[in-house]
């Protein structure tokens, strides 16, 4: 998919189609569980938080960010951050 729909032949952990409109995100994701576990390894990260990066990372691609330079690769590392900081929200399992 990555050498067919973007002329990249390399491997990649998601695909982004965005179908976005008014401020409303719709989109469709492709995701290769391999490079995301792949991409773990090298990181030293649980396959959990290099899928929720990876998913943000989707979503903020959507939103109009972009990583093409230093600059906005460390603007998307921080708001990929962000993301995953919202799913460690620790439930009380009393309720």
């Amino acid at each position: 998919m990555n050498k067919k729909y973007l002329g990249h032949n390399t491997h990649t952990d998601i695909i982004s189609f965005d179908y976005s409109k008014n401020n409303q995100l719709v989109a469709e994701f492709f995701i290769s569980m391999w490079a995301i576990k792949q991409s773990a390894i090298e990181l030293s990260q649980s396959i959990e938080k290099e899928t929720l990066r990876t998913l943000s990372h989707g979503v903020l691609h959507c939103m109009g960010y972009n990583d093409k330079t230093a600059k906005d690769k460390i603007e998307m590392r921080n708001k990929e951050d962000q993301f995953i900081a919202m799913f460690h929200v620790k439930h009380n399992r009393n309720v």
